[in-house]
């Protein structure tokens, strides 16, 4: 019997080879774009499993009373809790601290340093490949590092044991090795020490008291924990122990599952968009598949009569169809999978690595995708496999033995259903990528308060060996470039746009009671001229004026706002309840968006800092004049080869930095352009397939339409008015809940676009054009044939 239905299975796929071919390229596509998006969602989900007890830690989040809020906390209260918290099993910080130089033999490493107490695999078990759990951290000179780090500094070989010089002079012992951990983790580490190494550092003391937050907080909460009553607890520590406990509004127990997503809340975004994105691909295919498996039911209506009057029964034809449904199924599943792994795979890591980490695919550890495939594809062929058969078997044998349909009819309103349900998905996909095109587009060329262009930045926070060799070749390359006739402007700064330390200080005015949260950092008296920042109220910073050990300080205009001043003249930034003379407000700067577009302006201090000092900037930044920005780049480059360090020095121009913060969303239009083009396709496909059908269908009567004169035209208008009608209804169904979904995100953004209506027509314009093309292709060819051969066709 099986190998009956098989036979007849393939000679029915080979007699409509067509809309076969048709149904396999749509479906080998669509399930390679849902494989792809949902290995990446499963991915996402999967990276923090191999933390055993996930659902009891928690980390700490500080709310302000000025609305501002952050995932740091300051580092006695860790302690505080754990002394007064039974619910506290066990806690730990978790926070940089400069990256430590290693040394193995003659080769220097320098990798992301992560700080730890030395319980910290008491709440975080990350699995290891080598060493104890409950003794890596316990001495003060351990390090544990990532298998990866690992395998660059001791190659397959236990590390356990080893020593590595670290900071020049630091002896450290390697106490274990971590089992990878998966890029999309929330762990992003290379190198993990204690803390306990910190506690002779003078500006870390500095830092451990009740008034600097700069450490995330993370613990292990026994099970029976009442969530809110410990956060209750914590918030009445923070009130007898805070310096200022008025700053902070609330302090937020929250599970570490959330931690990934409220330290980038895109990732939401994304993961969120990859979900829908597959649903909607998948009920594409599914629409597609449906509308031309319906379609060609007509033609077998004799056939299932046959069958009923040779005594078969239902189950019988649906089990035919299926199978039929099912071969192009597996087919599809396998050329899926290899879409997916030379192609898709790869290119979603170029889009997204950068920012996330690369994915690889593992069948031990990934196996649930591929059964899930499978499931995918059982589920895809009994849809589409019984669906269409049910409507049709029902049909009396001496209708069906005649072909006749009338009862049918209510499939039609059913096929055009599934046409306007296709299409307004790849019309939503196309307003999507449209508007999304336009929000990008605006932001890199909006005015963003500084002139980008012409500018080149030099990294020059190389960790030298020498520093005062050093400062003395850089101070030489200052003069070369003042005295440069290519050169316009020169400065070196802390920070540059695009790249501002996320360092806040908090400031009290007396006399208009406001305390004030700003952003900071540090630059020299050549900064805002080299960028072109213009100065609204007093003076910029000066070499002559300005002395170092003053710390004089320029604002911003949103700075000024906040302090509720008109003017400048005689003040400080003081802190409260500090006897400290404060810092003179020497000017104040106009508003520049020093980071994207998604966020808006801060308030804001730069602190003057001389141009001369190597070790504390981070960026020489460099006007030229247009089209000599090799010439000044080569002579740049020249004088830091000279200078012995152990970073290589790296330049490249403002506008490109500034370009690169959206990254990530170029990242998120290319996968919705893919997914665009991917739905309009697909459902063009089944466009396609339909009017070949309904052309094989009509054939007699377009012959004799043309014996009577009909034109190529009239035929052609004739095939595809009823399509274009209904790709028509679609797009004004798509409209609107397009516009739903984009201004919703738009929300998100401080500064956005408004959705106009020519994006609507833009994106109803190019669905409809490509529809044309695929319907007037095949109409062409329908109203051109012989009508002599079409008359004669039985």
């Amino acid at each position: 019997m099986l190998r009956n239905h098989l036979k007849l299975s393939f000679r029915n796929l080979w007699k409509n080879r067509l809309l076969s071919s048709l149904n396999l390229l749509g479906l080998s596509i669509g399930i390679g774009g849902v494989l792809t998006l949902m290995f990446s969602v499963y991915a996402y989900y999967v990276a923090d499993n191999m933390i055993p007890d996930q659902e009891h830690i928690y980390y700490l989040k500080t709310h302000l009373a000025d609305g501002n809020d952050y995932n740091e906390a300051v580092y006695p209260l860790l302690d505080k809790i754990k002394s007064t918290s039974p619910e506290v099993v066990a806690g730990t910080h978790l926070h940089g601290w400069g990256n430590i130089w290693l040394e193995v033999g003659d080769n220097e490493f320098q990798k992301t340093t992560t700080y730890a107490d030395p319980e910290f695999f008491n709440v975080f078990a990350l699995p290891l490949k080598y060493g104890n759990h409950n003794s890596a951290l316990n001495e003060k000179y351990s390090i544990v590092l990532t298998d990866k780090v690992s395998k660059q500094l001791f190659g397959e070989e236990n590390p356990v044991g080893k020593s590595l010089i670290a900071a020049d002079t630091l002896n450290l012992t390697v106490t274990g090795v971590l089992e990878p951990i998966s890029p999309y983790s929330s762990f992003r580490l290379d190198i993990l020490m204690p803390n306990t190494i910190l506690k002779d550092n003078i500006a870390f003391k500095n830092q451990n008291n009740w008034d600097s937050s700069f450490s995330p907080v993370f613990m292990k909460l026994r099970p029976d924990t009442n969530i809110q009553q410990f956060e209750n607890r914590v918030g009445q520590l923070v009130k007898e122990n805070y310096e200022d406990p008025t700053v902070i509004s609330r302090m937020e127990v929250i599970p570490h599952n959330n931690v990934r997503i409220d330290s980038i809340p895109v990732v939401e975004i994304i993961i969120a968009g990859n979900i829908a994105t597959s649903i909607f691909v998948l009920l594409l295919v599914l629409v597609n598949l449906l509308n031309l498996n319906t379609s060609t039911m007509y033609r077998r209506t004799k056939d299932i009569a046959v069958r009923k009057i040779l005594g078969g029964g239902k189950k019988g034809v649906i089990t035919q169809f299926c199978l039929e449904n099912g071969i192009l199924v597996l087919l599809s599943i396998l050329i899926s999978g290899g879409l997916f792994f030379g192609f898709l795979l790869p290119k979603l890591n170029d889009i997204f690595g950068a920012e996330f980490g690369e994915i690889n695919f593992s069948l031990a550890n990934d196996y649930p995708v591929v059964i899930g495939a499978i499931l995918l594809g059982v589920l895809v062929t009994l849809i589409v496999g019984i669906l269409p058969t049910l409507r049709f078997i029902s049909l009396p044998v001496s209708q069906g033995i005649k072909g006749k349909i009338d009862s049918a009819k209510g499939s039609f309103i059913l096929r055009n259903t599934f046409i306007i349900v296709q299409f307004s998905i790849a019309i939503i996909f196309i307003c999507v990528a449209v508007i999304l095109n336009s929000q990008i587009s605006f932001m890199k060329k909006a005015d963003l308060g500084f002139e980008r262009e012409h500018v080149i930045v030099g990294n020059i926070d190389l960790d030298y060996k020498n520093l005062d060799a050093a400062t003395s070749i850089f101070k030489a390359l200052l003069n070369d470039l003042e005295a440069n006739p290519y050169v316009t402007n020169v400065a070196t700064s802390q920070a540059i746009p695009s790249d501002y330390y996320f360092n806040y200080t908090r400031f009290y005015d007396a006399n208009t009671d406001m305390d004030v949260r700003l952003r900071r950092s540090f630059t020299d008296a050549g900064y805002l001229s080299t960028l072109k920042i213009p100065i609204i109220k007093g003076r910029n910073f000066s070499k002559e004026m300005d002395d170092v050990e003053e710390r004089p300080v320029i604002i911003n205009r949103t700075a000024m706002a906040a302090f509720g001043w008109t003017t400048i003249e005689g003040k400080r930034l003081k802190f409260k309840n500090d006897d400290f003379i404060g810092n003179p407000v020497v000017g104040v700067m106009e508003d520049f968006h020093y980071q994207d577009l998604q966020n808006a302006v801060e308030p804001l201090v730069h602190y003057y800092r001389s141009e001369d000092d190597l070790d504390k900037h981070r960026y020489l930044t460099v006007r030229v004049v247009d089209g000599k920005e090799k010439e000044v780049k080569d002579m740049i480059a020249s004088a830091f080869s000279k200078i012995d360090s152990r970073k290589n020095y790296s330049q490249s121009d403002l506008s490109e930095r500034v370009s690169g913060q959206y990254r990530l969303m170029d990242g998120m239009l290319k996968t919705v352009n893919v997914v665009a083009l991917l739905t309009i396709f697909i459902s063009c496909l089944g466009m396609f397939g339909l009017i070949s059908f309904m052309a094989k269908r009509r054939i007699k009567e377009i012959g004799i339409r043309k014996v009577l004169g009909a034109s190529v035209l009239k035929i052609v208008v004739l095939l595809s008015k009823d399509y274009m009608i209904l790709v028509g209804i679609a797009a004004f169904v798509a409209f609107p809940v397009a516009w739903y979904m984009m201004n919703a995100w738009l929300g998100g953004f401080a500064y956005s676009i408004s959705i106009q209506w020519w994006m609507f027509a833009l994106a109803g314009f190019i669905a409809l054009c490509i529809t044309a093309f695929t319907l007037g292709a095949q109409a062409i060819k329908a109203a051109r044939a012989n009508p002599v051969k079409s008359l004669r066709t039985e």
